[in-house]
């Protein structure tokens, strides 16, 4: 507990100037784009359990869970989502399911009607956000190409392999801003996922802020040192992260930039075969084990 309240005076000490919930409007929505500074508003919403999934990883195949989707659905809502509790709820389950897809599709910006925050939405319909997490689930596997054929992997590294990544990680979230989506590569076919929110580069290596679908209702930390082979959580065991998702994130962002009239820059046609290249990507991942891959 005392390196999440570290962690968490950290991120609140580093974005004290923005809030910490989710836009309730079209204004407080594309603030996020006013400067570069503005889009680690996105990050910040990590940071208050009002904006995050009341339940955790459970469903999918043979109950082994939908962390993959669970960890994509929650980063489609910090990016895309804009909660209005002046507007009356969906009247009919329908409705509702209507907006937890376009939620999943992630390929416009959402108007949640009759709530304030994802914390009351996802414990209202859980049942139904857990079935569209199924079917996502199933969706990538069998349309998009049997993703389970790729999730055997190595769970260590050589040190300067690890230390590359990382260092790429931090790039990805301190410097471009973003939220990122690592593949974890447990022992055997196992592949778990979570969210990147924040880095702090220390001397022997980083802080990493991170969201677990397992653990879905704060931000937790790890310690990774320069040195590390793997990482490692007792529950996990050793295990390599990868990021992966990229472009998906890139669409997200571009989603709300055109929102915003910032920029024309998303199509449908390219959103697919971007989810067919992020889908690849993570079916391969787990065989880099090689410093210069």
């Amino acid at each position: 507990m005392k390196k999440i309240i570290i962690l968490f005076c950290f991120f609140v000490n580093s974005f004290n100037l923005y809030s910490l919930t989710l836009p309730q409007s079209k204004a407080d929505f594309c603030q996020r784009y006013n400067d570069l500074t503005e889009q680690q508003s996105i990050q910040v919403f990590s940071q208050d359990p009002i904006n995050l999934l009341s339940f955790k990883n459970e469903g999918g195949l043979f109950n082994g869970g939908v962390c993959w989707w669970h960890s994509r659905f929650q980063r489609n809502i910090f990016y895309l989502s804009i909660f209005r509790p002046d507007l009356e709820k969906a009247k009919s389950e329908s409705e509702i399911k209507q907006i937890i897809h376009l939620i999943r599709l992630g390929t416009e910006v959402i108007n949640v009607p009759g709530y304030s925050n994802l914390e009351d939405f996802s414990r209202d319909n859980q049942k139904l956000i857990q079935a569209k997490l199924n079917d996502w689930q199933i969706y990538d596997g069998v349309v998009l190409g049997g993703w389970i054929d790729g999730l055997k992997g190595d769970t260590k590294v050589e040190a300067l392999v690890l230390e590359k990544m990382t260092n790429e990680l931090y790039s990805y979230v301190v410097e471009k801003k973003k939220v990122a989506y690592q593949k974890l590569q447990i022992k055997g076919i196992t592949s778990h996922a979570w969210l990147v929110v924040g880095m702090k580069k220390m001397p022997s290596g980083y802080e990493i802020g991170y969201l677990d679908s397992n653990s879905p209702r704060m931000s937790l930390n790890y310690s990774y040192k320069i040195s590390d082979t793997s990482f490692f959580i007792k529950s996990y065991g050793d295990f390599v992260p990868y990021l992966e998702f990229t472009r998906e994130e890139q669409r997200l962002l571009s989603v709300g930039e055109k929102y915003c009239g910032i920029t024309n820059n998303f199509s449908q046609e390219r959103n697919l075969l971007n989810e067919k290249q992020d889908l690849a990507e993570a079916m391969a991942d787990g065989a880099k084990t090689k410093f210069d891959q």
